[in-house]
């Protein structure tokens, strides 16, 4: 295995595990070039989950998933041992009998595949599987470019010719469907919740169900508050030598905002040039027609006018849980090696003002989700806090995106909220509640994530919903096992356990730190990831100091 990726195997497991959340896969691999030398079309198995290998660890050219792969340049699926007579002896070899398989492409060239095998359920792989396998193939070929791997970058400039394009568009990202599995037994309305309480219940089931069927994405949508950064900042690519006009465009957000700069004046013929730029760049990388509304600026006055547009380059903002950010920029003439690393530049720069933007205001959310209400139950909010701090460390012991470390906080800050609908009140600092009170508290992951999804966005109301899940399918709400629980929730079960067993608020006696690991380790592989509690207790030290 080439070096480099050894050091970001953990960060490239994680996006595989995308197939599990997005495709339902039950396995999975990671194939990448075994060389820097893309010449040599040798692909190694750099990580995986659940997958036999069987004799493919190093696969070449002559491999007929390799050869249809780097033909097709697309993901595609097989059904069954005898859809397709080329993979029928791999399959069965190595005990599937259906995969769905995605390229991963750069400057042309077959760098590594993704390899997913046998769908939950049984059931065969579909159109939208594709799609979504496609978005995971992309977010793989983003971890790659941060570490500047295989001769990517972090930051493509892409100058478009008038070309046809494809017309083919990938699908969003989706959470997978699954549902909210009702209590073994109904409640018993009489005399246990009050018709508030049953009446929250019944609708945040409703909710859930809605949102699980229409198979909502992830993505987030900016207000008119989180592109105040741009405003800002956006100037600033006047200074790059050379620049004409830079444009930011907010493509499908509120009121699909685009904001354009410029040292000259712009006229509607270098606005036209400037849109069907962008309409032909969009098209290439597989998004939606314009719809833009175009807000001109000329920060530092103006010297003629603009009739046309020199080379012109768009790239993505990459920005977690946003879609449809571009950033453009014209050029007098073809940029240099400085003009475009400061480009580069300044495009982290806004992705990382609109990524704080985002973590900011949802945490203001979050806490407000928290008080005034849990200031009436002063161990339920220390005990939100401490879990949410032990949450955090952990997911940064795992080398986890910064982005996902947060939803790990956040999912762990709110992650009770739903008590407070449930006669919280009535029943806080009650020594022992009855089998139906208890089975009615059992209802509150529910109704979190009913609460926090509208305001915090489906990740945090997936970790929330799935956080009394159990790795052997005996958890709650749905009965939801093993790698099928989102890792925020899995990660989040051992903070909530460890704070509830060694806190002095807790309902229980506290225990100390040695009888708290040996229960962890007596509850991995039943109740928590044996492999997160593993980790967990090898790093104790700095995630509770």
């Amino acid at each position: 295995m080439i070096e480099e990726l050894k050091s970001i195997e953990a960060q490239l497991k994680q996006v595989l595990y995308g197939c599990v959340e997005h495709v339902q896969a039950t396995k999975a691999a990671l194939y990448l070039s075994a060389s820097r030398d893309l010449n040599e079309k040798r692909y190694e198995l750099v990580t995986h989950y659940q997958y036999n290998p069987a004799d493919r660890k190093v696969v070449t050219a002559n491999d007929d998933l390799v050869d249809r792969l780097a033909v097709k340049r697309g993901p595609f699926f097989v059904n069954g041992l005898g859809a397709d007579q080329r993979f029928a002896e791999m399959l069965f070899r190595q005990g599937n009998d259906r995969m769905l398989a995605a390229p991963l492409f750069a400057r042309g060239r077959l760098i590594g595949f993704i390899d997913m095998r046998d769908k939950a359920g049984r059931k065969p792989f579909e159109v939208p599987d594709v799609h979504a396998a496609q978005k995971i193939a992309e977010a793989m070929i983003g971890v790659l470019a941060k570490h500047k791997l295989f001769g990517l970058a972090p930051i493509s400039l892409v100058q478009i010719s008038p070309v046809a394009a494809p017309e083919h568009a990938a699908a969003p990202l989706v959470t997978p469907a699954a549902p909210v599995a009702a209590p073994a037994q109904p409640l018993q309305t009489a005399g246990v919740f009050s018709p508030a309480a049953l009446q929250a219940i019944e609708a945040a089931r409703q909710q859930m169900a809605r949102r699980q069927l229409n198979r909502e994405t992830t993505s987030r949508v900016l207000g008119e508050n989180d592109l105040a950064p741009v405003r800002v900042l956006l100037p600033a690519v006047l200074s790059i030598p050379g620049a004409q006009l830079g444009a930011f465009s907010a493509i499908g957000h509120v009121n699909s905002p685009q904001f354009v700069v410029s040292t000259y004046t712009v006229t509607n013929a270098a606005l036209e040039r400037l849109q069907a730029h962008l309409t032909t760049w969009l098209k290439r990388v597989n998004q939606p027609p314009l719809l833009l509304r175009p807000q001109v600026a000329y920060p530092f006055g103006t010297r003629g006018e603009l009739a046309t547009l020199g080379p012109t380059f768009s790239a993505h903002l990459t920005v977690y849980a946003v879609e449809g950010l571009v950033l453009t920029v014209a050029f007098e003439q073809q940029p240099d090696q400085p003009a475009q690393r400061a480009l580069r530049m300044l495009l982290r720069h806004l992705e990382q003002s609109l990524e704080a933007s985002g973590r900011s205001e949802r945490a203001a959310i979050a806490e407000k989700l928290l008080e005034p209400d849990f200031q009436k139950y002063p161990e339920l909010a220390e005990h939100t806090r401490e879990t949410a701090v032990i949450a955090q460390r952990f997911a940064r012991a795992l080398d986890l995106p910064a982005a996902q470390v947060e939803t790990v906080r956040l999912a762990a800050m709110v992650h009770d909220v739903g008590l407070r609908l449930l006669d919280y009140e009535r029943l806080y600092r009650r020594a022992t509640l009855t089998a139906e009170e208890t089975r009615g508290f059992a209802e509150h992951p529910v109704i979190g994530a009913a609460l926090v999804e509208p305001l915090l966005g489906p990740d945090v109301a997936q970790a929330v919903l799935r956080h009394h899940e159990r790795v052997d399918g005996k958890g709650y709400p749905s009965r939801m096992s093993g790698q099928k629980i989102p890792l925020a929730s899995r990660i989040l079960q051992i903070a909530d356990a460890w704070v509830a067993m060694t806190s002095s608020q807790s309902y229980h006696p506290p225990v100390d730190r040695e009888q708290a690991a040996a229960r962890l380790r007596e509850g991995a592989g039943t109740q928590f990831d044996a492999a997160l509690v593993e980790r967990f207790l090898r790093g104790l030290a700095e995630i509770v100091p």
